[in-house]
């Protein structure tokens, strides 16, 4: 293979790290820990074939390696490799003219475009394909090469032609012939069935540069008969570009000076114009729709001698959109707001025959909403499922609405009303409201309102409201239905008010007063009305002195708990008190006839009737309340005259029209029926049995008694003291320390609960009588609620020696020996002699078979502690055929002699009965 020259090596070299966006020096850096910049050709190779996949032929690396190895002691200068990939330009050098100096690039990083052999008719289709659809590419935001990456798994610029169908990014207008049109020109002459993208991506990208960026939008009129206010474009000076920034800025909540004040580190209120540019744009260059044109007015504008530009006042004039600064300082200023509607989205402008087209298909659509009275707005917002709630859909959401309402229009009208009602700011969404608006008369989603002030003369009257009387008003008989009304329900009056009064002062506003009692069931949708007056008188009696416009509600709410109780001062201090009963505050409904003045007669025929419907409601077992709350919706406890008597024949309790009168005067007031007290009478409800002393007497009686759950508990000082010393031997336990943590003073002594305090954490076992017992044994002299600890530890520390004992010297100390608790079983004579002969009979069992014992009893000691449980004794004795030879009271007496405390339980000493049995059956100890 010939040599390739060095230049034409670092160009391959470059393309490909280029490719892979990497800095090449951070690479060697690794190799050079001294910084000395040069690393070996072990290590040159190994960078370029490990991190960026570059192996080359034996002659290149050769020719690599002569050029950079420039001590020719076999180091690599990677700096001067590095500084001629990254191709840096070199300031210094003034003879090299700077334009020979650059490096362009490849088309794009790794690849290479691959032409195929076109006609030049075909070669003219396909360039107007491309001059038609790079606008749209433009205008949309859409890069090509983005569009196909995904099916690029080797980032080699190449995929299939079913991919490139696939993946093309439109416009929707491109017909399936031009498709394939561009798909002939870009496939890869080496490659069959592979399309470059990348070539395609490319000369998009050049159309594009060479298009003229005009990004200016000029609103145009909407017509009279769209039923939409209509608004002149505006020309384009530099006050209509300050209107349609501040408008931007006032609607979207902008705050200008955030996007200036990066740019500004000194704070000198003063950035250049390419910042100031940058600035705007991203601010407000979308919202505004402001053009280049635009938006270098603005920086003339504000541009100083240096060329820079002033963004404060820029900011300022902005930030005080429709508003006034300092207004705090200048109440009476009159701001100067925006007309109703003024800053609303307004429809795009179309040609003149596109302007008539769309009419004509607005106004048919119009008089088939008016015809059918479709509501369409309530349609187009079920679409609207935004946060912001935009007021936009897309526009396939558009057509569907369309067509689910028989709207039908055709393809070509339905892209005419897309364009004509397309929100401005977000493309691709349709501004319904406008839409809507424009076809139904009845709707209106926006209107324009004027900056004329209305005259003086024209201004309505003020309505001045006239004055109520409340001096007819019973204040004590609307209090008194109130505290019916909470004592029925049982209210909490202060829950309703109490919200209201967050600082609680003791005082709301009427409103809020007039709300509390809404929400107690005082209103006319309530189970007890409340009219205006009486809702004046009350407001009246509790008025606050210093606000008359307001009302104490605590004087209110003592007012009507006092049906609960007596809620006056210092209660708890006189408890001889007598507190009125409930029954006192109970009224009858307005309109209830005294059944104590009418007519016998009348009496007679209601009670005669009323034992008649009760006695066939026991029949029959009828549940008459549901059928009379289903008229009752508001749960008020009354239903009308005709509601009653319907009640009654689909219960089947039938009257005849006398009765029926006499029944409503009875039981009917002002509010209607009072089926409740008519289902009182009719169905008496049984009245519980106050159990509540007979509850109390039982709970006392259950609490006087004493269960002691203490099982096996020593019962004498001396046993808790033997008990105590066997646990201390056994596991060498030193009591003084428990207990002299809690004696600071040194003293010898400690009260009796922390006495019991301290012997918990020394496990000694003990239970609560035991520890009782052990406080009294030991109880100071001095004091009886303390315990003398250092007597009771000298008790318990004998065991290991005697005190004192060098006082002593001839004195020999015992050992302490832990006593067996077999031992300390103690059966009286009779019972004594009967277990020997018990013992005799199974020892001459044992002697004349041989037995051994302690296999079985181990099988059944699993933990090796020598005992076994009652059952488990006894059924070993079955095996060895023993059981025969003991009747059930010697198993008892053999029980009690050999019984061993395991916890709670009583288990058997199996060993101790072994060594009782090998004597007397003269065997060796354990061998027998």
């Amino acid at each position: 293979m010939p040599t390739r020259s060095i230049t034409a090596l670092e160009d391959q070299i470059r393309t490909k790290i280029l490719s892979k966006r990497a800095r090449v020096t951070e690479y060697f850096k690794d190799y050079d820990r001294l910084r000395s910049g040069y690393i070996t050709r072990s290590q040159f190779k190994r960078v370029l074939d490990q991190n960026f996949g570059i192996q080359l032929f034996p002659e290149d690396e050769q020719a690599v390696i002569e050029k950079y190895d420039d001590k020719c002691d076999g180091m690599i200068n990677y700096r001067s490799f590095c500084s001629v990939i990254d191709c840096e330009f070199e300031p210094n050098d003034l003879k090299t003219d700077p334009e020979a100096r650059k490096v362009e690039p490849t088309e794009y990083l790794g690849t290479n475009r691959s032409q195929r052999p076109l006609s030049p008719s075909f070669r003219m289709r396909c360039q107007e394909v491309l001059q038609r659809i790079a606008p749209y590419y433009k205008y949309h935001g859409i890069n090509v090469r983005t569009c196909y990456e995904d099916f690029d798994r080797h980032h080699n610029g190449l995929v299939t032609e079913s991919q490139f169908y696939r993946s093309f990014p439109g416009p929707p207008d491109v017909q399936e012939i031009e498709m394939q049109t561009l798909a002939q020109k870009y496939l890869d002459p080496t490659k069959a069935s592979l399309c470059n993208y990348l070539n395609f991506h490319h000369d998009v990208e050049a159309i594009k540069d060479t298009l003229v960026e005009e990004m200016e939008y000029l609103p145009g009129p909407a017509k009279p008969e769209y039923n939409i206010p209509s608004k002149t474009a505006p020309p384009r000076s530099l006050d209509d570009v300050f209107d349609k920034i501040r408008t931007a800025v006032y609607k979207n909540g902008i705050r200008t000076t955030e996007f200036f004040r990066d740019h500004d580190r000194l704070r000198s209120y003063i950035i250049t114009e390419n910042q100031f540019i940058c600035g705007l744009s991203l601010a407000v260059g979308k919202e505004a729709q402001l053009s280049r044109s635009d938006i270098q007015k603005v920086v003339d504008y504000y541009k100083t001698p240096d060329g820079r530009v002033r963004y404060k006042e820029f900011c300022d004039m902005m930030e005080n959109a429709f508003n006034e600064p300092d207004l705090e300082k200048k109440p009476t200023t009159q701001v100067k707001r925006p007309p109703q509607g003024a800053l609303s989205r307004y429809l795009n402008p179309l040609s003149d025959e596109e302007e008539a087209r769309v009419a004509e298909v607005l106004m048919d659509l119009a008089v088939t909403v008016q015809e059918r009275r479709i509501m369409m707005y309530a349609y187009f917002k079920d679409y609207d499922r935004s946060k912001a709630n935009t007021r936009n859909i897309t526009f396939s959401q558009f057509g569907r609405i369309l067509h689910f309402l028989s709207l039908n229009v055709q393809p070509e009208d339905f892209k005419l009303l897309c364009r004509k009602f397309e929100d401005p700011e977000r493309r691709g969404d349709v501004n319904y409201p406008a839409f809507v608006q424009a076809v139904d008369r009845e709707f209106v989603g926006f209107t324009i309102g004027t900056d004329q002030k209305p005259e003086s003369g024209d201004a309505p009257a003020p309505q001045t409201r006239k004055p109520i009387d409340i001096s007819k008003v019973n204040f004590e008989e609307v209090l008194g239905r109130i505290r019916h009304h909470s004592l029925v329900n049982r209210i909490r009056v202060s829950e309703y008010f109490q919200d209201f009064d967050p600082l609680r002062n003791g005082s709301i506003s009427q409103t809020r007063f007039r709300i509390g009692l809404t929400a107690m069931g005082l209103s006319t949708m309530g189970q007890s009305n409340l009219t205006e007056v009486e809702f004046q008188a009350l407001c009246a009696h509790y008025s606050d002195p210093k606000h008359p416009s307001r009302v104490l509600w605590p004087q209110f709410k003592v007012d009507v708990d006092t049906v609960f109780t007596q809620v006056a001062p210092n209660l708890e201090k006189t408890p001889t008190v007598q507190v009125p009963t409930q029954d006192t505050y109970l009224m009858v409904q307005p309109g209830t006839t005294n059944w104590g003045n009418v007519d016998g007669q009348v009496i007679g025929i209601v009670d005669q009737v009323m034992e008649r419907m009760r006695q066939r409601a026991m029949q029959r077992r009828v549940l008459a309340k549901p059928c009379f709350q289903d008229f009752d919706r508001h749960n008020r406890g009354h239903v009308t005259n005709s509601q009653f008597r319907q009640c009654l024949t689909y219960l089947g309790l039938n009257a005849t029209e006398d009765e029926m009168i006499a029944l409503e005067m009875k039981f009917a007031d002002n509010f209607g029926f009072n089926y409740l007290r008519f289902l009182e009478e009719l169905q008496p409800s049984i009245k519980q049995d106050m159990k509540y002393q007979e509850r109390l007497v039982e709970l006392h009686a259950v609490n006087s008694r004493v269960v002691n759950l203490e099982k096996n508990a020593c019962t004498d000082v001396d046993s808790v003291i033997t008990k105590i010393k066997s646990k201390v031997m056994k596991e060498r336990i030193r009591i003084l320390e428990f207990l002299r943590d809690y004696d600071k003073l040194r003293t010898g002594r400690m009260k009796k609960e922390t006495f019991r305090r301290a012997l918990d954490p020394a496990n000694l076992g003990l239970k609560g009588s035991e520890v009782t017992i052990l406080e009294q044994a030991f109880e100071s002299l001095h004091d009886p609620n303390y315990v003398e600890y250092l007597k009771f530890n000298d008790v318990v520390e004998s065991i290991f020696t005697v005190k004192n004992l060098e006082k002593a010297p001839l004195l020999t100390p015992q050992q302490y020996r832990v006593p067996v608790e077999v031992e300390q079983n103690e059966l009286p004579a009779a019972e004594k002699a009967i277990l020997l002969q018990t013992l005799e009979r199974i020892a001459d069992k044992v002697r004349q078979r041989s037995m051994q014992l302690f296999p079985l009893f181990e099988d059944y000691d699993r933990v090796h502690n020598g005992t076994v449980s009652r059952s488990q004794f006894r059924r070993v004795l079955s095996e060895l055929e023993l059981s025969c030879l003991v009747n059930e009271r010697e198993f008892q007496l053999l029980y009690e002699q050999f019984d061993v405390k395991i916890g709670d339980k009583d288990d058997v000493n199996y060993i101790a009965f072994c060594d009782a049995i090998y004597p007397l059956a003269k065997f060796e100890w354990r061998k027998p």
